[in-house]
């Protein structure tokens, strides 16, 4: 067993005519995503093309391993992983195009997609998950009430991206994301022209959070469910927030906890992944509670507090995840404290809704331990 580096160094040579595309290509297709490919990969709206290989030394031209590894992300490796696979047969050659990269603090969105042409007529659609900027994280949060720019932003790329390449010819579409990314990549195809449905062969949804009712009932939904691959690591959080199609495959993870979220630590055989069972016990007691305490909020309450909330990170100047560290994050989380302490009303909601998490998380766990010795 090993990982996503351990594949490339055993099937990196083997060409997708040799060994055809897998979901481990997926989920290292969806990784890409995370990195900033801005002025070296063509744009929605130009039509030139560049390798993976190119697109990896440009990059490593102009950025620091240091800087990057001080970075406070669980997807930092990215780069990492990519300049890897450039060295290889298998994805070496690979043509990036059609890369958009939007953070929009106006409607508190972020937003980054880009195509990958896999072999002639089969394309990978990537789309990127949360990176570390609070604009990312504030709009994570306000998928538990409402449709958010990303997702319409997801449904028009995957729209304008597939008519490009229909003129083109035969073009058959591969979907993927990891994290928020796996979430854009399943509603961009749910929400997608019927035409460019019939496009898409698989979505990979690499422990993304689910969604409200109303979108797994749709009729879009129930078109492209059946492409759907949602695999998660057996300690989930991401992946189990919302309503959930509970038809997905649980994968061995050499961390634990919330580290499992790094898709860098999924284990991988051959051409797939290593699966188990179910779950850990954590990760269903944390996926009850959330729901059950989500739903016990009105969608007003729930906006209340999330807009509050990041209300005071801006106000502090948190602006990525780096901010919370060092010297300075240190300062700036105090910060965030003192304004926490001058607004009682604030502190009496998030009181109540403490003591509201506390009481699901009781009644979640003797259910559990009711059902494992009734």
């Amino acid at each position: 067993m090993g990982t996503m580096i351990d594949y490339l160094n055993w099937r990196g040579d083997l060409s997708f005519e040799e060994s055809p595309f897998n979901e481990v290509d997926g989920l290292l297709l969806s990784n890409l995503a995370y990195v900033e490919f801005q002025s070296i990969v063509a744009s929605p709206w130009e039509e030139q093309v560049i390798t993976l290989k190119e697109a990896s030394e440009r990059f490593w031209e102009t950025e620091s391993e240091r800087k990057i590894l001080q970075e406070f992300s669980l997807i930092k490796m990215a780069p990492f992983y990519m300049r890897r696979m450039a060295e290889t047969r298998r994805f070496a050659e690979l043509k990036l195009m059609y890369y958009q990269n939007l953070l929009d603090e106006e409607q508190q969105s972020q937003f980054a997609a880009l195509c990958m042409e896999v072999s002639p007529e089969l394309y990978f659609v990537a789309f990127r998950g949360t990176d570390n900027t609070m604009i990312g994280w504030k709009e994570n949060f306000h998928m538990c009430f409402e449709v958010v720019p990303a997702q319409r932003r997801a449904v028009t790329y995957l729209n304008l991206v597939a008519g490009k390449l229909r003129q083109r010819g035969d073009a058959h579409l591969i979907l993927g994301g990891h994290s928020k990314g796996g979430n854009l990549a399943v509603y961009a195809a749910a929400k997608a022209k019927p035409s460019v449905q019939k496009q898409i062969r698989q979505i990979y949804n690499n422990d993304g959070p689910g969604f409200a009712k109303s979108i797994l009932r749709s009729a879009g939904y129930e078109r492209i469910r059946d492409k759907i691959r949602k695999y998660v690591p057996e300690s989930s959080f991401i992946g189990m927030l919302l309503e959930q199609d509970r038809n997905y495959q649980v994968v061995s993870s050499r961390e634990s906890g919330f580290r499992q979220h790094d898709p860098g630590s999924w284990r991988v055989f051959g051409t797939g992944f290593v699966t188990i069972p179910q779950r850990d016990r954590d990760s269903q007691l944390f996926d009850r509670t959330m729901h059950n305490w989500i739903y016990s909020l009105s969608p007003e309450e729930r906006r209340q507090i999330v807009n509050l909330l990041f209300e005071w990170i801006a106000q502090a100047e948190i602006r990525t995840l780096n901010d919370l560290g060092g010297r300075e994050g240190k300062k700036k989380r105090k910060l965030l404290r003192k304004q926490l302490q001058k607004n009682p009303d604030y502190r009496q909601m998030l009181r109540q809704a403490g003591k509201q998490m506390m009481e699901e998380f009781s009644l979640s766990l003797s259910d559990m331990r009711r059902k494992k010795h009734p």
